[in-house]
């Protein structure tokens, strides 16, 4: 596991947060995403790709033994609905609204909250904790 990563993945979640309070919603999208992309990096050690739907594959492999098939999956489509929307914020005339935002940017810390629960423990965890 990469700290740095981590380190860095918990500091982008937090300027999503301050980039909503700012009224930056197209910021706080893309914040987002890097945050839950660097947490990822940081779980799969080794991996040689930078090709966003490989890591979310790789991602659901490494998450279905701890979570089972369907929760993993349902993190690989989080992981890439995210990585959609931080392309239309970043590279197309689509402009968030803050209530959007708000809702990617919860979306993103459920990711978080369940990658933090991977890396910290062997646990099987189930839905909805």
């Amino acid at each position: 596991m990469d700290a740095d990563l981590w380190e860095k993945s918990r500091l982008m979640i937090e300027e999503a947060r301050r980039d909503l309070e700012a009224g930056c919603p197209n910021k706080a999208v893309s914040a987002s995403y890097f945050a839950v992309r660097m947490a990822a990096e940081s779980l799969l050690r080794g991996l040689r790709t930078r090709k966003d739907d490989k890591v979310a594959n790789a991602l659901e492999r490494l998450l279905e033994p701890t979570l089972g098939e369907e929760r993993a999956g349902e993190i690989r489509n989080s992981f890439l609905r995210l990585f959609s929307l931080r392309k239309a914020a970043d590279h197309t005339p689509r402009v968030f609204s803050l209530e959007e935002a708000r809702e990617i940017v919860g979306e993103a810390e459920a990711v978080l909250a369940t990658l933090e629960a991977v890396r910290s423990g062997p646990r099987r965890v189930e839905p909805g904790e």
